[in-house]
């Protein structure tokens, strides 16, 4: 079993490499830019890269699960990775790429949002509003959707002080609840 420290030194060490692939990005060095967030990927999950996106989501959120509990901060540290990703995949013009990495992106964030009682924060919510505005219901992974629509009816059972500190719409949350409801598990 990891010990907290040795997990936490695994965090660190990510998110070093990961902010050095974000100034890559930045300076448009985009091939730089993803081979970073590969060794950020590898530091993270201990795993090479290649094998690493070679699992589908499930798999690797069983790869953070210990005795039954998330890692939900490695999974936060996913979710950036892949989303950061999948906005360089983007800037290269190659959508569908994008497309399936942000799908991820989504699915960790809101695993991540999901493992906790309380309410996501802020800057979580606003991480998967992006990305479920972005990405089209009808295509993403059935296990996504299903964890989209636990999320909504979480919001959907807060206060209304909370969904407007959040920046959301009791109607707009019902409206994507409803639509996504409706595709049911096609």
């Amino acid at each position: 079993m990891l010990s907290e420290d040795y997990i936490m030194r695994m965090i660190n060490q990510a998110v070093a490499i990961f902010m050095a692939a974000l100034g890559f990005k930045r300076a448009g060095q985009f091939n730089d830019a993803l081979q970073a967030f590969d060794q950020a990927l590898e530091g993270l999950l201990g795993l090479d890269a290649r094998l690493a996106k070679q699992l589908d989501d499930s798999a690797l959120l069983g790869m953070l699960t210990m005795q039954e509990k998330l890692d939900v901060d490695r999974l936060v540290v996913l979710a950036e990775i892949f989303r950061e990703e999948a906005e360089v995949y983007s800037l290269q013009g190659q959508p569908e790429r994008s497309q399936v990495v942000a799908q991820s992106s989504l699915r960790f964030y809101l695993e991540a949002a999901l493992a906790s009682e309380a309410n996501p924060n802020g800057e979580l919510i606003q991480k998967i509003e992006a990305l479920r505005l972005k990405l089209s219901a009808p295509a993403l992974p059935v296990e996504t959707r299903l964890a989209l629509l636990d999320y909504l009816e979480r919001l959907l059972a807060s206060g209304d002080d909370f969904l407007t500190s959040a920046g959301l719409s009791r109607p707009d949350l019902l409206a994507a609840f409803s639509s996504l409801d409706r595709l049911g598990l096609q």
